[in-house]
């Protein structure tokens, strides 16, 4: 038993919970950041004509994609704890989702498909490491 109360192998298994649950977090924010990343990258890969209208009916989803990006990377990279941007990150995937069907204007189906797809798996990926702790990824 040490001062806290705790032995010495309950603190170790807290540690190893805790390290899990850092990579798991580390794991997904990296998969949030190629998702934002391909969400960048989709319009002129799937939709040929975008780079004619100069990306006009992509700038909602393209902005989107940007702080989905930025969100991963702060996921990934950060040391402290941030179980705020879990919530971010859910919120902006279900905004995805939500503009994939909202903004209609000369986007490509193709696209608001992919729109749709990345949308729900970076809500499934964030959600899951919300609720499980890092198990599921870790």
């Amino acid at each position: 038993m040490n001062l806290a109360g705790t032995s010495l192998v309950e603190g170790k298994d807290r540690c190893v919970r805790e390290e899990r649950r850092r990579q798991a977090e580390a794991r997904a924010g990296t998969l949030t950041f190629l998702a934002g990343v391909w969400l960048i990258a989709a319009p002129p890969l799937l939709d040929f004509q975008a780079s004619q209208h100069l990306f006009r009916p992509y700038w909602i989803p393209l902005g989107l994609a940007v702080v989905i990006m930025l969100a991963g990377m702060l996921r990934a990279l950060a040391i402290l704890d941030v179980p705020g941007l879990r919530t971010v990150n859910i919120g902006l995937a279900g905004t995805l989702v939500v503009a994939a069907f909202a903004v209609r204007a000369d986007v490509s189906s193709v696209v608001q498909i992919n729109q749709v797809v990345v949308g729900a798996a970076v809500a499934l990926v964030s959600l899951v490491v919300a609720v499980d702790g890092g198990r599921w990824l870790g």
